[in-house]
This record gives C-alpha cells, sequence and structure tokens, in this order.
C-alpha cells in the first residue's frame, strides 16, 4: 500500500509529505486548489512522462518521492530482488524533473530508467479517471476490462504464446517458399560450383605445401651449389673442422702448464662437433635436392588451378576448402527444402491446434466472467439510478487470430424498460454513460489484484441518493483495499474513513497549496461547505454532521 507521498516544488506545492491510511480515503477542496497536482506527482514518481512545466516557477527542480509497504505483496518484492533494487520489503521511488525539462528516477536509492518506475508502479496502483468512460466504447478496451475481471493471466499468457509460435512457424514457411520460388536457378548453380570443386579437389594445406615446394624446386641448383659450398668450408681441406682440430692440438699441448685453458678447450671441442653435425645435415639436404623440370612443371600447373579457382570467388587459395563446404551445405539445405515445407507444414498445423485449444480455454473463462460481470453491473447501473438498467457482454468468434485470443466483446446496454439491448456507444448518454463506467470500475476494481485504487472524480455527473451508494460502494471496497478518491460530492466524501482537505493560500504574492487530515469537527466544516452555497449555516452544519454520523455507522 501506499504510505507517504512527499512532494517538493511542484507547481503549487512548495513543501507537502502526506501520510496514507488503509482503508477509504477521500481528498476534497475548492475547484483549482491543486487535487490534480496530487496525481501529477504521484504519476511521476510512477514513471509517468516529465513536464518541466509542472516545475514550480522560480525553482530549478521538483522532486517527488512515494514510499510503498510491500509486507503482503511478495510478487513486487520478487520483482525487486530481480532487479537487484530489493530493499527489506519496503518499495521507495523517487522522480526528479528541472526547469529545463531533464528527469531522474530512482527506485530505492539507486538510479534507474524511468521505464522501470513504470513496470513497477503497474504492480502497486490502479488509477480511474472522470474521463475513463470515454475508452469504454472501444472493442480493446472492452476485452481488457473483462479480462481483468476474468482475472486469468496464465490463460492470456498461454494463448499469447502459443499465437507467437504458430505466427513464427508461418514467416519461417513464408520465407522458405520465397527461396522455393528461383529453387530450380539456385540449385543448377549450387551444383555446378559444387562439381566445380569437385573436379578441382583442393587438399586442406596442399596450397602451401605445393608453394613451399614450388620454391625449393625453382632454385634447387643454387641450393644445391650453396649446400656444397658450405659443406666444403666446413670439412674441405683447411676447412673450419681442419681449423678447429688445429686449434684444439695446440691447446691440449699446453694444458697441463695452463689450466684456466680447459674452458675454452671444451668449447671448441663443442664448436668441432656442432660445425661437424651441420655439415652433415648440409650435405644430405643437399643430397636431397633433385633438379627436377617436369615435376615442378607439375607443380607450376596444380598451383595455377588453384589461384584460377580462388580468384573465380575472389578468394585467398587457403580459403578453398571452406567455400567448398559452403557451398555443400547450401547444396545440402536446399536439396532438403521440399521436405522442410512439409515438415513445417506439420508443424503449423500442430501449433494452430495448440492455438485453438488455448484460445478456446480462454474463451471460456471469458464467458463465465462476462456472465458474472453483467450480473455486477447491471446491479450497479439500478443502484446508480438506472432501475430499469440492463448491462450484457457480449463475445463472439473474431474473424482474425491474435494474441489475445479469437474473441471480440462488445459491452451492450439498455437504460430502459422495454428497450433492446444495444452497443454501448449507440444507447447511453452522457450522464448514462457516466454512471455505467463507474459501475464497470466498482465492478472490476473488487477483483484487481492491485492493492491501492485511486478514482479521479469518476462521480462527476451524479448527485443525491445515486451518491449516496457511490460512497458506500467505495467504503465498502476500503474494507479490502487502500482507496483514494477526489471528489467533490459531500455524500460520497462522508463515507471516507480518512477525511484529506486541499486548500489553496496566497502569501506574501505567492501561492501555496496545503493538504491537511481533518478531524470531525473538520469534515463536519468540509462537508457543509460542499453541500452549502455562499454562507454555510447552521442547519448546514447540522445537516453534515449527520449526514457523516450515518455514513459513518455504514461498514459494508
Amino acid at each position: 500500500m501506499l504510505q507517504e507521498l512527499s512532494i517538493q516544488n511542484l507547481a503549487l506545492i512548495e513543501n507537502l509529505t502526506l501520510n496514507f491510511k488503509n482503508g477509504f480515503s477521500t481528498l476534497t477542496g475548492e475547484t483549482g486548489a491543486g487535487k490534480s497536482i496530487l496525481l501529477d506527482a504521484l504519476g511521476l514518481a510512477l514513471g509517468e512522462r516529465a513536464d518541466s512545466a509542472l516545475v514550480r516557477h522560480n525553482t530549478a527542480r521538483a522532486d517527488v518521492s512515494a514510499l510503498f509497504d510491500l509486507e503482503e505483496l511478495p510478487h513486487v518484492q520478487d520483482w525487486l530482488i530481480e532487479q537487484e533494487l530489493d530493499d527489506d520489503r519496503q518499495c521507495y521511488l523517487r522522480r526528479t524533473v528541472t526547469s529545463e525539462g531533464r528527469s531522474k528516477a530512482y527506485i530505492n536509492g539507486r538510479p534507474i530508467p524511468a521505464s522501470q518506475l513504470k513496470s513497477i508502479g503497474n504492480l502497486l496502483i490502479d488509477i480511474h479517471g472522470q474521463h475513463e468512460h470515454q475508452s469504454l466504447l472501444s472493442g480493446h478496451q472492452q476485452l481488457t476490462l473483462l479480462d481483468a475481471y476474468a482475472n486469468h493471466p496464465k490463460l492470456l499468457d498461454s494463448s499469447k504464446n502459443y499465437f507467437k509460435h504458430w505466427q513464427g512457424l508461418k514467416h519461417k514457411l513464408d520465407h522458405l517458399l520465397s527461396d522455393q520460388a528461383d529453387f530450380h536457378s539456385k540449385l543448377e548453380l549450387l551444383q555446378f560450383q559444387h562439381n566445380e570443386f569437385e573436379e578441382t579437389a583442393p587438399l586442406p594445406g596442399e596450397f602451401a605445401e605445393l608453394s613451399e615446394e614450388q620454391s625449393k624446386l625453382s632454385h634447387a641448383s643454387e641450393i644445391k651449389q650453396a649446400c656444397q659450398n658450405a659443406y666444403e668450408a666446413i670439412e674441405g681441406e683447411r676447412g673450419a673442422s681442419d681449423q678447429l682440430n688445429q686449434a684444439i692440438h695446440e691447446l691440449e699441448s699446453i694444458i697441463d702448464f695452463s689450466p684456466a685453458l680447459e674452458s675454452s678447450l671444451k668449447q671448441l671441442n663443442s664448436a668441432l662437433i656442432e660445425a661437424q653435425e651441420a655439415a652433415s645435415e648440409i650435405q644430405s639436404q643437399a643430397e636431397s635436392v633433385e633438379i627436377d623440370p617436369l615435376y615442378l612443371q607439375t607443380i607450376d600447373e596444380r598451383l595455377t588451378q588453384l589461384f584460377g579457382l580462388a580468384k573465380k570467388y575472389h578468394i585467398d587459395p587457403e580459403e578453398l576448402i571452406e567455400k567448398q563446404q559452403q557451398i555443400e551445405q547450401s547444396l545440402q539445405e536446399l536439396e532438403a527444402s521440399d521436405q522442410s515445407v512439409d515438415e513445417l507444414k506439420t508443424e503449423i498445423e500442430q501449433a494452430w491446434s495448440d492455438y485453438q485449444t488455448a484460445a478456446k480455454a480462454l474463451s471460456q473463462s471469458r464467458h463465465k466472467a462476462a456472465k458474472k460481470l453483467a450480473k455486477i453491473v447491471t446491479d450497479g447501473m439500478q443502484q446508480l439510478g438506472m432501475p430499469n438498467g440492463q448491462f450484457e457482454v457480449r463475445l463472439d468468434e473474431s474473424a482474425t487470430a491474435s494474441a489475445t485470443g479469437l474473441d471480440k466483446v462488445e459491452f451492450r446496454v439498455t437504460a430502459n424498460k422495454g428497450q433492446p439491448l444495444q452497443a454501448l456507444a449507440k444507447v447511453a448518454s452522457g450522464g448514462e454513460l457516466s454512471r455505467i463506467s463507474l459501475a464497470i470500475q466498482v465492478a472490476t476494481a473488487e477483483v484487481a489484484s492491485l492493492p491501492t485504487l485511486i478514482f479521479d472524480e469518476v462521480d462527476v455527473g451524479i448527485g443525491g441518493g445515486i451518491a449516496e451508494v457511490v460512497g458506500q460502494k467505495m467504503r465498502q471496497l476500503g474494507q479490502h483495499k487502500q482507496i483514494l478518491s477526489i471528489t467533490h460530492l459531500a455524500q460520497v466524501a462522508s463515507h471516507g474513513h480518512c477525511h484529506l482537505h486541499i486548500s489553496k493560500q496566497t502569501e506574501a504574492d505567492q501561492t501555496f497549496t496545503h493538504v491537511m487530515e481533518l478531524d470531525e469537527n473538520g469534515r463536519i466544516e468540509e462537508l457543509a461547505r460542499m453541500m452549502g452555497g455562499l454562507k454555510i449555516t447552521e442547519q448546514t452544519r447540522n445537516h453534515a454532521q449527520e449526514m457523516l454520523k450515518v455514513a459513518q455507522q455504514k461498514t459494508t
């Protein structure tokens, strides 16, 4: 539930903190006192669009925060935990707006996008506006209201998920069929490319190996001659081996007289061994090199073939194997596409069957809820001054499937005895539509999962005994939920468990909005003001006192 709303520098409000209670609270005051500002402030805290025009004149920033108790709202606590925003069963929403129009949003002190405020706000508060009855003429809104009353989110999710699955498979089939439009030309091209690669038959690592072999054969004479020269330089007469042997012999002859040369002698022996090993490897390499013009020609021709194929496909020769694999995969997929289409059609049939089953279950739940809603709204209409009023929720099969099922909804009413039920838009006058809207709102509010409901002057155009009924209904709702109602009707305000008065005052050439909770005497004065004219008489006060006494005795 909403525990506290704090507002700074918003429109006419300089600094205001409101504490809210359980039950039914009424908010009253003169026109223009600032009742709508409270809703604007709450809307900001719940993620509505920020408007710099709301920032109080000559101030830099407006700041609004709302505190909610989540002890009985485990699903909201779970949402906060998922978002890593939880804080010991409390939810503290804050929004700031600068005079330049920049805004910031916070949940439990942590900065977040405003969209997250809206997401959690939808789990906390439901606001019924005074112009909401206009949206009742929309078939989509009528379906939404029926689903809200039926309270079957799992059935809605099931229908939505099966519809998306069926729709996704259809798109996939359309794509496949589009590909098949030029199936033969694609198949012919891929088969040609496949044959071309099969004919060339590139092998992994082949190009690199052949390139190295080509380089060796192309320079065979130079390699052989260089190896022979190197071998002679090491093992030939007066070569490196002879020179090293001579040096070793000289040192060995005097080593007994100069032990310090022992290290140099070891190095020379190692150098001799390494030189001889190198000479052996050079000789072996020289012997392995063959001057073979025919083999070189074969390699040149193979490399030319690989180069040619790579150039044709605008790739490097090293990428030929990868390209061949891509062609083979595409060819396999295309050849299997006929089979894929048949399999996909079978999947689509099953998906459509699953969707129809889900939509049928949803429809059955709607039909059941429609009968209950029709009875409750009919009773509400009759209590609200239409004794012969009748309300019906008509469900027909829609011509097109959608994520919300196969139903189309039409609210049908008659306000007069003997008149047939017709579409809401055709038969309801402005006043009747307002009362019908209120009856529907109260009916759906009874089953709403949200803990806090706000009614913003939904009782406009209603008076007398009908207003008394409205007050009773809201008080009844307040037994189970937190109800806030902005009203101009004393009959409604008298039924509140709590009464907040909103006033506008001018101080030092500035205007301020103030809110205070009224005690019993204050409530009597405010009810007398709401009922009376320019001058409040003692008789009006007595009437207000009696109205408050009677209303507070009614708890159901």
